[in-house]
Protein backbone atom coordinates (compact mmCIF):
# COMPACT_ATOMS: atom_id res chain seq x y z
CA UNK A 1 0.00 0.00 0.00
CA UNK A 2 3.01 2.39 0.69
CA UNK A 3 3.75 2.23 -2.57
CA UNK A 4 0.38 2.85 -4.09
CA UNK A 5 0.72 6.08 -1.69
CA UNK A 6 4.44 7.41 -3.14
CA UNK A 7 2.67 10.15 -4.99
CA UNK A 8 -0.07 11.33 -2.82
CA UNK A 9 0.40 14.83 -1.94
CA UNK A 10 -0.47 14.96 2.27
CA UNK A 11 -4.12 16.64 2.35
CA UNK A 12 -2.35 18.57 5.65
CA UNK A 13 0.14 20.32 4.27
CA UNK A 14 -1.92 22.10 1.87
CA UNK A 15 -4.05 24.78 4.07
CA UNK A 16 -3.19 26.25 7.14
CA UNK A 17 -6.51 26.25 8.43
CA UNK A 18 -6.06 26.01 12.59
CA UNK A 19 -5.99 28.18 15.46
CA UNK A 20 -2.79 27.07 16.69
CA UNK A 21 -1.16 28.23 12.53
CA UNK A 22 -2.52 31.34 13.27
CA UNK A 23 -0.40 32.20 16.00
CA UNK A 24 2.62 32.22 13.92
CA UNK A 25 3.23 34.27 10.70
CA UNK A 26 1.02 32.71 8.42
CA UNK A 27 2.70 33.69 5.35
CA UNK A 28 5.70 32.20 6.69
CA UNK A 29 4.28 28.74 7.20
CA UNK A 30 2.47 29.02 4.08
CA UNK A 31 5.62 29.05 2.50
CA UNK A 32 7.10 25.96 4.09
CA UNK A 33 3.75 24.18 3.51
CA UNK A 34 4.13 24.83 -0.28
CA UNK A 35 7.47 24.07 -0.09
CA UNK A 36 6.95 20.53 0.83
CA UNK A 37 3.92 20.51 -1.33
CA UNK A 38 5.79 21.14 -4.67
CA UNK A 39 8.62 18.61 -3.12
CA UNK A 40 11.23 21.06 -2.59
CA UNK A 41 12.62 19.19 0.26
CA UNK A 42 16.01 20.84 1.31
CA UNK A 43 14.17 24.38 1.15
CA UNK A 44 11.23 23.25 2.79
CA UNK A 45 13.71 21.47 5.46
CA UNK A 46 15.15 25.07 6.14
CA UNK A 47 11.84 26.63 6.94
CA UNK A 48 11.32 24.40 9.17
CA UNK A 49 14.44 24.61 10.93
CA UNK A 50 14.18 28.33 11.17
CA UNK A 51 10.07 27.89 12.10
CA UNK A 52 10.98 26.25 14.92
CA UNK A 53 13.76 28.69 16.26
CA UNK A 54 11.18 31.61 15.72
CA UNK A 55 8.55 29.93 17.42
CA UNK A 56 9.77 27.06 19.63
CA UNK A 57 6.32 27.05 21.83
CA UNK A 58 4.24 26.40 18.28
CA UNK A 59 2.77 23.25 18.54
CA UNK A 60 1.30 23.56 14.89
CA UNK A 61 4.92 23.79 13.41
CA UNK A 62 6.07 20.84 15.14
CA UNK A 63 3.28 18.72 13.42
CA UNK A 64 3.78 20.21 10.08
CA UNK A 65 7.47 19.66 10.63
CA UNK A 66 6.71 15.96 10.97
CA UNK A 67 4.77 15.44 8.09
CA UNK A 68 7.13 16.94 6.23
CA UNK A 69 9.40 14.13 6.64
CA UNK A 70 6.41 11.62 6.05
CA UNK A 71 5.55 13.64 2.55
CA UNK A 72 9.65 12.84 1.64
CA UNK A 73 9.29 9.73 1.92
CA UNK A 74 6.07 9.37 -0.24
CA UNK A 75 7.22 11.32 -2.80
CA UNK A 76 9.71 8.54 -3.40
CA UNK A 77 9.55 5.27 -1.05
CA UNK A 78 12.41 3.57 -3.22
CA UNK A 79 14.82 6.20 -2.34
CA UNK A 80 13.78 7.51 0.90
CA UNK A 81 14.20 5.36 4.12
CA UNK A 82 10.94 4.96 6.04
CA UNK A 83 12.54 4.03 9.21
CA UNK A 84 14.94 7.14 8.88
CA UNK A 85 11.68 9.31 8.17
CA UNK A 86 9.42 7.23 11.21
CA UNK A 87 12.52 8.36 13.49
CA UNK A 88 13.01 11.87 12.52
CA UNK A 89 9.24 12.47 12.27
CA UNK A 90 8.65 10.78 15.75
CA UNK A 91 11.25 13.16 17.14
CA UNK A 92 9.78 16.40 15.56
CA UNK A 93 6.39 15.37 17.19
CA UNK A 94 7.45 14.74 20.83
CA UNK A 95 9.38 17.87 20.67
CA UNK A 96 5.99 19.07 19.21
CA UNK A 97 3.99 17.85 22.57
CA UNK A 98 6.34 19.19 24.77
CA UNK A 99 6.38 22.60 23.38
CA UNK A 100 2.52 22.69 23.25
CA UNK A 101 1.24 19.79 25.25
CA UNK A 102 -2.57 21.65 24.37
CA UNK A 103 -2.51 21.06 20.41
CA UNK A 104 -3.88 17.37 19.87
CA UNK A 105 -1.99 17.56 16.56
CA UNK A 106 1.38 16.18 17.33
CA UNK A 107 -0.78 13.47 19.33
CA UNK A 108 -2.08 12.57 16.11
CA UNK A 109 1.47 12.68 14.33
CA UNK A 110 2.68 9.79 16.94
CA UNK A 111 -0.33 7.73 16.53
CA UNK A 112 0.41 8.08 12.54
CA UNK A 113 3.70 6.81 13.39
CA UNK A 114 3.00 4.11 15.38
CA UNK A 115 0.38 2.70 12.44
CA UNK A 116 3.10 3.00 10.23
CA UNK A 117 4.98 0.85 12.61
CA UNK A 118 1.88 -1.61 12.98
CA UNK A 119 1.47 -0.70 16.45
CA UNK A 120 -2.27 -0.26 16.81
CA UNK A 121 -1.79 -0.10 20.85
CA UNK A 122 0.17 2.86 20.70
CA UNK A 123 -1.66 4.14 18.02
CA UNK A 124 -4.98 4.06 19.69
CA UNK A 125 -3.42 5.53 23.05
CA UNK A 126 -1.97 8.38 21.15
CA UNK A 127 -5.57 9.22 19.50
CA UNK A 128 -7.35 8.92 22.84
CA UNK A 129 -4.78 11.34 23.81
CA UNK A 130 -5.65 14.30 20.91
CA UNK A 131 -8.92 13.20 21.57
CA UNK A 132 -9.37 14.08 25.09
CA UNK A 133 -7.78 17.67 24.09
CA UNK A 134 -10.93 18.35 21.94
CA UNK A 135 -14.54 19.49 22.79
CA UNK A 136 -16.77 17.34 23.88
CA UNK A 137 -19.63 16.28 27.03
CA UNK A 138 -18.49 17.53 30.41
CA UNK A 139 -15.57 19.50 28.92
CA UNK A 140 -14.92 22.88 29.16
CA UNK A 141 -12.72 23.12 25.87
CA UNK A 142 -13.40 25.70 23.41
CA UNK A 143 -12.20 25.14 20.15
CA UNK A 144 -13.63 26.27 16.92
CA UNK A 145 -15.47 23.84 14.78
CA UNK A 146 -13.56 23.94 11.74
CA UNK A 147 -10.54 23.49 14.03
CA UNK A 148 -12.07 20.51 15.21
CA UNK A 149 -12.70 19.37 12.22
CA UNK A 150 -9.20 19.65 10.49
CA UNK A 151 -8.14 17.32 13.42
CA UNK A 152 -10.68 14.87 13.18
CA UNK A 153 -9.66 14.78 9.28
CA UNK A 154 -6.03 14.07 10.31
CA UNK A 155 -7.09 11.53 12.43
CA UNK A 156 -8.29 10.08 9.30
CA UNK A 157 -5.66 10.55 7.06
CA UNK A 158 -3.48 8.60 9.62
CA UNK A 159 -4.80 5.62 8.87
CA UNK A 160 -4.96 6.10 5.14
CA UNK A 161 -1.27 7.07 4.96
CA UNK A 162 -0.41 4.26 6.80
CA UNK A 163 -2.51 1.69 4.98
CA UNK A 164 -4.02 1.23 8.13
CA UNK A 165 -7.17 -0.67 6.38
CA UNK A 166 -9.71 0.01 9.76
CA UNK A 167 -12.66 1.64 7.44
CA UNK A 168 -14.75 2.12 10.20
CA UNK A 169 -12.42 4.43 11.70
CA UNK A 170 -11.60 6.12 9.26
CA UNK A 171 -15.41 7.10 7.91
CA UNK A 172 -15.98 7.71 11.67
CA UNK A 173 -13.93 10.22 12.16
CA UNK A 174 -15.11 11.91 8.58
CA UNK A 175 -18.20 11.56 9.57
CA UNK A 176 -17.51 13.80 12.87
CA UNK A 177 -15.37 16.45 10.42
CA UNK A 178 -18.12 16.52 8.09
CA UNK A 179 -20.24 17.62 10.65
CA UNK A 180 -18.34 20.12 12.22
CA UNK A 181 -17.15 21.43 9.00
CA UNK A 182 -19.03 20.56 5.67
CA UNK A 183 -16.97 22.40 3.11
CA UNK A 184 -13.51 21.42 3.91
CA UNK A 185 -12.59 20.26 1.00
CA UNK A 186 -9.74 18.31 2.63
CA UNK A 187 -12.51 16.22 4.14
CA UNK A 188 -13.21 14.90 0.55
CA UNK A 189 -9.65 14.46 -0.75
CA UNK A 190 -8.80 11.88 2.72
CA UNK A 191 -12.24 10.62 1.69
CA UNK A 192 -11.69 9.99 -1.58
CA UNK A 193 -8.40 8.42 -0.75
CA UNK A 194 -9.82 6.33 1.10
CA UNK A 195 -12.10 4.76 -1.04
CA UNK A 196 -9.07 5.22 -3.64
CA UNK A 197 -6.22 3.50 -1.47
CA UNK A 198 -8.00 1.40 0.78
CA UNK A 199 -11.42 0.01 -0.49
CA UNK A 200 -9.82 0.36 -4.54
CA UNK A 201 -12.92 1.80 -5.39
CA UNK A 202 -12.74 4.15 -8.24
CA UNK A 203 -16.08 5.44 -8.55
CA UNK A 204 -16.14 6.60 -5.01
CA UNK A 205 -12.95 7.75 -4.79
CA UNK A 206 -13.63 10.43 -8.18
CA UNK A 207 -17.15 11.26 -6.50
CA UNK A 208 -14.57 12.79 -3.46
CA UNK A 209 -12.04 13.97 -5.15
CA UNK A 210 -14.64 16.28 -7.21
CA UNK A 211 -16.43 17.32 -3.66
CA UNK A 212 -12.78 18.43 -3.09
CA UNK A 213 -12.38 20.82 -5.99
CA UNK A 214 -16.26 22.31 -5.75
CA UNK A 215 -15.16 23.11 -2.50
CA UNK A 216 -11.70 24.88 -3.28
CA UNK A 217 -11.01 25.10 -7.21
CA UNK A 218 -8.17 26.41 -6.57
CA UNK A 219 -6.45 23.47 -5.13
CA UNK A 220 -4.79 21.19 -8.38
CA UNK A 221 -4.65 18.50 -5.72
CA UNK A 222 -7.77 16.32 -6.45
CA UNK A 223 -7.47 16.79 -10.08
CA UNK A 224 -3.77 14.83 -9.46
CA UNK A 225 -5.46 12.41 -7.94
CA UNK A 226 -8.22 11.18 -10.31
CA UNK A 227 -5.15 11.75 -13.00
CA UNK A 228 -3.10 9.23 -10.53
CA UNK A 229 -6.70 7.00 -10.70
CA UNK A 230 -6.87 6.88 -14.48
CA UNK A 231 -2.98 6.07 -14.49
CA UNK A 232 -3.90 3.05 -11.96
CA UNK A 233 -7.03 1.55 -14.05
CA UNK A 234 -4.57 2.25 -17.48
CA UNK A 235 -7.03 4.63 -18.79
CA UNK A 236 -3.44 7.01 -20.38
CA UNK A 237 -5.58 9.34 -22.36
CA UNK A 238 -7.78 9.59 -19.90
CA UNK A 239 -5.09 10.43 -17.46
CA UNK A 240 -3.11 12.90 -19.75
CA UNK A 241 -5.72 15.15 -20.28
CA UNK A 242 -6.18 14.94 -16.17
CA UNK A 243 -3.06 16.28 -15.73
CA UNK A 244 -2.53 18.64 -18.33
CA UNK A 245 -5.71 20.51 -16.27
CA UNK A 246 -3.52 20.39 -13.15
CA UNK A 247 -0.99 22.09 -14.97
CA UNK A 248 -3.48 24.94 -17.24
CA UNK A 249 -4.43 25.41 -13.08
CA UNK A 250 -1.41 26.14 -11.71
CA UNK A 251 1.16 25.73 -14.42
CA UNK A 252 4.19 25.73 -11.09
CA UNK A 253 2.52 22.78 -9.38
CA UNK A 254 5.81 20.53 -9.59
CA UNK A 255 4.19 17.19 -8.67
CA UNK A 256 2.04 17.45 -11.95
CA UNK A 257 5.23 17.43 -14.26
CA UNK A 258 6.42 14.44 -12.33
CA UNK A 259 3.56 12.68 -13.37
CA UNK A 260 3.51 13.24 -16.52
CA UNK A 261 6.76 11.88 -16.69
CA UNK A 262 5.84 8.84 -15.07
CA UNK A 263 2.52 8.63 -17.82
CA UNK A 264 4.90 9.31 -20.86
CA UNK A 265 7.20 6.83 -19.47
CA UNK A 266 4.50 4.07 -19.20
CA UNK A 267 3.10 5.38 -22.84
CA UNK A 268 7.23 4.77 -24.13
CA UNK A 269 7.08 8.33 -24.98
CA UNK A 270 10.34 8.32 -24.16
CA UNK A 271 11.11 12.01 -25.21
CA UNK A 272 8.13 13.54 -23.05
CA UNK A 273 8.94 11.56 -20.26
CA UNK A 274 12.21 13.29 -19.98
CA UNK A 275 10.93 16.61 -21.31
CA UNK A 276 8.46 16.84 -17.88
CA UNK A 277 10.60 15.60 -15.37
CA UNK A 278 13.14 18.03 -16.33
CA UNK A 279 10.48 20.30 -15.74
CA UNK A 280 9.90 19.16 -12.80
CA UNK A 281 13.52 19.38 -11.29
CA UNK A 282 13.20 22.95 -12.50
CA UNK A 283 10.31 23.93 -10.44
CA UNK A 284 11.62 21.86 -7.79
CA UNK A 285 15.21 23.12 -7.97
CA UNK A 286 17.96 22.60 -4.68
CA UNK A 287 15.43 18.92 -4.36
CA UNK A 288 18.37 16.18 -4.56
CA UNK A 289 15.74 13.46 -4.02
CA UNK A 290 13.60 14.77 -7.33
CA UNK A 291 16.72 14.69 -9.30
CA UNK A 292 17.13 11.05 -7.64
CA UNK A 293 14.18 10.13 -9.07
CA UNK A 294 14.56 11.81 -12.72
CA UNK A 295 17.83 9.49 -12.43
CA UNK A 296 15.55 6.46 -11.71
CA UNK A 297 13.16 7.31 -14.44
CA UNK A 298 15.91 7.17 -16.87
CA UNK A 299 16.77 4.03 -15.68
CA UNK A 300 13.01 2.74 -16.02
CA UNK A 301 13.43 4.09 -19.74
CA UNK A 302 16.73 2.32 -19.97
CA UNK A 303 19.04 5.45 -20.99
CA UNK A 304 21.68 4.60 -19.06
CA UNK A 305 24.11 6.97 -20.33
CA UNK A 306 21.72 9.94 -19.21
CA UNK A 307 20.99 8.70 -16.03
CA UNK A 308 24.90 8.76 -15.34
CA UNK A 309 25.24 12.31 -16.84
CA UNK A 310 22.45 14.04 -14.21
CA UNK A 311 24.34 11.12 -11.47
CA UNK A 312 27.78 13.31 -11.93
CA UNK A 313 25.65 16.23 -12.15
CA UNK A 314 24.34 15.85 -8.35
CA UNK A 315 27.41 14.73 -7.24
CA UNK A 316 29.15 17.96 -8.11
CA UNK A 317 26.70 19.94 -6.18
CA UNK A 318 26.16 17.38 -3.21
CA UNK A 319 28.98 14.42 -2.95
CA UNK A 320 27.85 13.76 0.70
CA UNK A 321 24.73 12.15 -0.97
CA UNK A 322 25.42 8.24 -1.03
CA UNK A 323 22.81 7.24 -2.90
CA UNK A 324 24.45 8.85 -6.34
CA UNK A 325 27.11 6.58 -5.73
CA UNK A 326 24.37 3.89 -6.42
CA UNK A 327 22.85 5.52 -9.35
CA UNK A 328 26.40 6.18 -10.59
CA UNK A 329 27.33 2.62 -10.18
CA UNK A 330 24.05 1.63 -11.56
CA UNK A 331 24.98 3.38 -14.64
CA UNK A 332 28.35 2.55 -15.10
CA UNK A 333 27.25 -0.96 -14.90
CA UNK A 334 24.44 -1.21 -17.61
CA UNK A 335 27.29 0.93 -19.71
CA UNK A 336 29.39 -1.46 -19.40
CA UNK A 337 32.12 0.13 -17.25
CA UNK A 338 32.55 -2.54 -14.74
CA UNK A 339 35.70 -1.12 -13.23
CA UNK A 340 34.19 1.93 -12.24
CA UNK A 341 30.92 0.06 -10.92
CA UNK A 342 32.44 -1.72 -8.85
CA UNK A 343 34.50 0.94 -7.04
CA UNK A 344 31.20 3.19 -6.62
CA UNK A 345 29.93 0.77 -5.48
CA UNK A 346 31.99 -0.21 -2.34
CA UNK A 347 32.07 3.52 -1.91
CA UNK A 348 28.97 3.19 -1.34
CA UNK A 349 28.38 0.14 0.88
CA UNK A 350 31.37 1.81 2.73
CA UNK A 351 29.69 5.49 3.20
CA UNK A 352 25.92 4.38 3.24
CA UNK A 353 24.08 3.47 6.14
CA UNK A 354 23.37 -0.11 6.47
CA UNK A 355 19.43 0.73 6.30
CA UNK A 356 19.86 2.83 3.29
CA UNK A 357 20.63 -0.62 1.43
CA UNK A 358 18.61 -2.17 -0.87
CA UNK A 359 18.26 -5.14 -2.41
CA UNK A 360 19.55 -4.01 -5.53
CA UNK A 361 22.59 -2.40 -4.40
CA UNK A 362 23.65 -6.38 -3.86
CA UNK A 363 22.17 -7.86 -6.17
CA UNK A 364 24.13 -5.21 -8.67
CA UNK A 365 27.10 -5.88 -6.94
CA UNK A 366 27.17 -9.40 -7.55
CA UNK A 367 26.32 -9.02 -10.96
CA UNK A 368 29.62 -6.57 -11.31
CA UNK A 369 31.60 -9.46 -9.64
CA UNK A 370 30.48 -11.91 -12.15
CA UNK A 371 31.91 -9.46 -14.74
CA UNK A 372 34.75 -9.21 -12.96
CA UNK A 373 35.33 -13.23 -13.02
CA UNK A 374 34.60 -12.98 -9.10
CA UNK A 375 31.98 -15.97 -9.71
CA UNK A 376 31.70 -17.83 -6.09
CA UNK A 377 31.62 -13.86 -3.89
CA UNK A 378 29.23 -12.85 -6.74
CA UNK A 379 26.89 -16.34 -5.79
CA UNK A 380 27.36 -14.76 -2.01
CA UNK A 381 26.01 -11.22 -2.79
CA UNK A 382 22.90 -12.75 -4.54
CA UNK A 383 22.42 -15.06 -1.38
CA UNK A 384 21.86 -11.34 0.32
CA UNK A 385 20.10 -10.14 -2.34
CA UNK A 386 17.37 -12.70 -1.25
CA UNK A 387 17.90 -12.29 2.47
CA UNK A 388 17.32 -8.82 2.19
CA UNK A 389 14.28 -9.45 0.21
CA UNK A 390 12.89 -13.09 0.12
CA UNK A 391 10.13 -12.13 -2.23
CA UNK A 392 12.57 -12.35 -5.15
CA UNK A 393 12.98 -15.85 -6.18
CA UNK A 394 15.33 -14.81 -9.21
CA UNK A 395 18.35 -13.63 -6.72
CA UNK A 396 18.20 -17.55 -6.16
CA UNK A 397 18.69 -18.93 -9.22
CA UNK A 398 21.14 -16.10 -10.15
CA UNK A 399 23.32 -17.38 -7.18
CA UNK A 400 23.11 -21.14 -8.27
CA UNK A 401 23.61 -19.99 -11.78
CA UNK A 402 27.14 -17.94 -10.49
CA UNK A 403 27.93 -20.65 -8.37
CA UNK A 404 28.14 -23.24 -11.08
CA UNK A 405 30.08 -21.17 -13.24
CA UNK A 406 32.33 -20.93 -10.75
CA UNK A 407 32.18 -24.85 -10.16
CA UNK A 408 31.53 -24.10 -6.98
CA UNK A 409 28.88 -26.99 -6.95
CA UNK A 410 27.69 -27.95 -3.12
CA UNK A 411 27.06 -24.23 -3.10
CA UNK A 412 24.62 -24.29 -6.16
CA UNK A 413 23.30 -27.42 -4.74
CA UNK A 414 22.88 -26.19 -1.40
CA UNK A 415 20.59 -23.42 -3.15
CA UNK A 416 18.74 -25.36 -5.56
CA UNK A 417 17.84 -27.18 -2.51
CA UNK A 418 16.32 -23.92 -0.92
CA UNK A 419 14.36 -23.10 -3.40
CA UNK A 420 13.01 -26.53 -3.09
CA UNK A 421 12.14 -26.45 0.44
CA UNK A 422 10.64 -22.79 -0.18
CA UNK A 423 8.42 -24.15 -2.82
CA UNK A 424 9.69 -21.85 -5.51
CA UNK A 425 11.49 -24.14 -7.78
CA UNK A 426 11.21 -24.97 -11.52
CA UNK A 427 11.46 -27.97 -13.00
CA UNK A 428 14.88 -27.29 -14.14
CA UNK A 429 16.27 -26.81 -10.75
CA UNK A 430 15.70 -30.54 -10.66
CA UNK A 431 17.75 -31.19 -12.87
CA UNK A 432 20.82 -28.70 -11.53
CA UNK A 433 20.43 -30.04 -8.49
CA UNK A 434 21.08 -33.57 -9.49
CA UNK A 435 24.17 -32.48 -12.10
CA UNK A 436 25.76 -30.28 -9.26
CA UNK A 437 25.19 -33.28 -6.67
CA UNK A 438 26.78 -35.40 -9.47
CA UNK A 439 29.82 -32.77 -9.96
CA UNK A 440 30.04 -32.65 -6.21
CA UNK A 441 30.73 -36.37 -5.79
CA UNK A 442 27.22 -37.00 -3.78
CA UNK A 443 26.06 -39.76 -6.66
CA UNK A 444 23.15 -41.03 -4.33
CA UNK A 445 21.85 -37.75 -3.78
CA UNK A 446 22.03 -36.80 -7.82
CA UNK A 447 20.13 -40.04 -8.50
CA UNK A 448 17.46 -39.15 -6.26
CA UNK A 449 17.05 -35.44 -7.71
CA UNK A 450 16.86 -37.20 -11.08
CA UNK A 451 14.37 -39.70 -9.78
CA UNK A 452 11.95 -37.10 -8.72
CA UNK A 453 12.88 -35.10 -12.01
CA UNK A 454 11.43 -38.39 -13.92
CA UNK A 455 8.60 -38.63 -11.89
CA UNK A 456 7.43 -35.29 -12.51
CA UNK A 457 8.38 -35.08 -16.02
CA UNK A 458 8.58 -38.92 -17.29
CA UNK A 459 9.08 -37.36 -20.84
CA UNK A 460 12.01 -35.43 -19.92
CA UNK A 461 15.00 -37.63 -21.52
CA UNK A 462 18.06 -36.12 -20.29
CA UNK A 463 17.04 -37.00 -16.69
CA UNK A 464 16.97 -41.19 -17.99
CA UNK A 465 20.96 -41.03 -18.50
CA UNK A 466 22.17 -38.43 -16.11
CA UNK A 467 20.20 -40.52 -13.43
CA UNK A 468 22.37 -43.70 -15.29
CA UNK A 469 25.58 -41.86 -14.77
CA UNK A 470 24.61 -41.00 -11.04
CA UNK A 471 24.07 -44.60 -10.14
CA UNK A 472 26.93 -45.80 -12.47
CA UNK A 473 29.60 -43.84 -10.11
CA UNK A 474 27.97 -45.16 -7.30
CA UNK A 475 29.58 -48.74 -8.56
CA UNK A 476 32.75 -47.86 -10.04
CA UNK A 477 33.72 -51.56 -11.08
CA UNK A 478 30.74 -52.26 -12.35
CA UNK A 479 30.68 -55.20 -10.61
CA UNK A 480 26.75 -54.86 -9.09
CA UNK A 481 25.25 -53.34 -12.46
CA UNK A 482 23.94 -50.73 -9.97
CA UNK A 483 23.50 -48.35 -13.55
CA UNK A 484 22.00 -51.20 -15.40
CA UNK A 485 18.31 -51.07 -15.13
CA UNK A 486 18.29 -47.09 -15.48
CA UNK A 487 20.65 -47.33 -18.84
CA UNK A 488 18.06 -50.06 -20.16
CA UNK A 489 15.00 -47.36 -19.16
CA UNK A 490 17.04 -44.88 -21.25
CA UNK A 491 17.31 -47.07 -24.01
CA UNK A 492 14.17 -48.37 -24.31
CA UNK A 493 12.88 -44.35 -23.93
CA UNK A 494 15.00 -43.66 -27.05
CA UNK A 495 14.57 -46.32 -29.08
CA UNK A 496 12.13 -44.71 -31.34
CA UNK A 497 14.85 -41.39 -31.96
CA UNK A 498 18.06 -43.52 -31.32
CA UNK A 499 19.44 -40.51 -33.71
CA UNK A 500 18.90 -37.89 -31.71
CA UNK A 501 20.49 -39.46 -28.74
CA UNK A 502 23.07 -41.44 -30.51
CA UNK A 503 25.63 -40.27 -28.14
CA UNK A 504 23.92 -41.52 -25.26
CA UNK A 505 23.08 -44.91 -26.77
CA UNK A 506 26.52 -45.50 -27.21
CA UNK A 507 27.32 -44.74 -23.84
CA UNK A 508 24.21 -46.89 -22.59
CA UNK A 509 25.40 -49.75 -25.09
CA UNK A 510 28.80 -49.65 -23.77
CA UNK A 511 28.03 -49.61 -19.94
CA UNK A 512 25.81 -52.55 -20.28
CA UNK A 513 28.65 -54.14 -22.65
CA UNK A 514 31.61 -53.81 -19.83
CA UNK A 515 28.97 -54.79 -17.23
CA UNK A 516 28.12 -58.20 -18.94
CA UNK A 517 32.03 -58.21 -19.40
CA UNK A 518 33.01 -58.39 -16.47
CA UNK A 519 29.86 -60.48 -15.19
CA UNK A 520 31.80 -63.29 -18.17
CA UNK A 521 35.07 -62.95 -16.23
CA UNK A 522 33.64 -64.11 -13.11
CA UNK A 523 31.27 -66.88 -14.07
CA UNK A 524 32.75 -67.85 -17.41
CA UNK A 525 28.95 -68.60 -18.45
CA UNK A 526 28.56 -68.18 -22.26
CA UNK A 527 25.27 -66.86 -22.05
CA UNK A 528 27.21 -63.44 -20.29
CA UNK A 529 29.60 -63.44 -23.14
CA UNK A 530 27.08 -63.47 -25.65
CA UNK A 531 25.36 -60.40 -24.40
CA UNK A 532 28.77 -58.70 -23.97
CA UNK A 533 29.55 -59.49 -27.63
CA UNK A 534 25.34 -58.61 -28.73
CA UNK A 535 25.68 -55.31 -27.26
CA UNK A 536 29.37 -54.43 -28.20
CA UNK A 537 28.25 -54.93 -31.26
CA UNK A 538 25.45 -52.43 -31.03
CA UNK A 539 28.35 -49.68 -29.77
CA UNK A 540 30.30 -50.85 -33.01
CA UNK A 541 27.31 -49.97 -35.31
CA UNK A 542 26.55 -46.55 -33.56
CA UNK A 543 30.76 -45.96 -33.29
CA UNK A 544 32.38 -48.15 -35.43
CA UNK A 545 36.01 -46.88 -33.75
CA UNK A 546 35.31 -47.70 -30.39
CA UNK A 547 38.25 -49.10 -29.20
CA UNK A 548 36.86 -50.13 -26.37
CA UNK A 549 34.40 -52.70 -27.12
CA UNK A 550 36.90 -53.60 -30.17
CA UNK A 551 38.81 -55.00 -27.21
CA UNK A 552 36.31 -56.53 -25.18
CA UNK A 553 34.99 -57.96 -28.41
CA UNK A 554 38.79 -59.53 -28.80
CA UNK A 555 39.03 -60.71 -25.57
CA UNK A 556 35.96 -62.98 -25.45
CA UNK A 557 36.46 -64.25 -28.64
CA UNK A 558 39.80 -65.29 -27.62
CA UNK A 559 38.60 -66.79 -24.18
CA UNK A 560 35.57 -68.37 -26.29
CA UNK A 561 37.77 -69.97 -28.78
CA UNK A 562 40.57 -71.51 -26.23
CA UNK A 563 39.65 -75.74 -25.53
CA UNK A 564 38.16 -76.19 -22.15
CA UNK A 565 40.90 -77.93 -20.09
CA UNK A 566 40.70 -81.62 -19.36
CA UNK A 567 40.40 -82.61 -16.09
CA UNK A 568 43.22 -85.03 -14.48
Amino acid sequence: MVSKLKTIVFVTLLLVTSGWASEIKAQTLDDAIRLTHSEQFMAANKAYDALVTQQPQNGAVYFYYGQFYIQRYLADTAAVSLKKSIISATNVFNEGVKADATNPLNFVGLAEMSMFQKDMTKANDYLAQAEALLPGKHKKIKMPKDVQADVYTKMADAYVLSSTKDTASIFNYLRIAEKLDSKNYEIYLVKGDAYFYILNDGSNAILNYNLASKYNPTSASAQLRIGQLWVRSRNYDDALTTYLQVIKMDPTFAPAYKELGFLYAHKGDNENAKINFQKFLQLSSGNVEAQLQYINTLFSLKDFTEAGIQAAKVLKTDSSNVDVYRALAYSDFETGKIDQAKKELDDFFKKTNPDNIRTSDYAYYARTLAKLKQDSLAGVYFLKAYQADTSQNSYLTEAANIFNEAKCYKQAAKVYQMKIQLGVQTLADYFYLGYDYYADNNFHKSDSAFSVLIQKVPTYIPAYIWKARALSMTDPDTKNGAALPAYQTFLAKTDSDAAKYSSEREEAYSYITFYYFVKFSQSKSREDAQQALNYGEKVLAINPNDEKAKEIIDNIKKNLSRPAKQAK
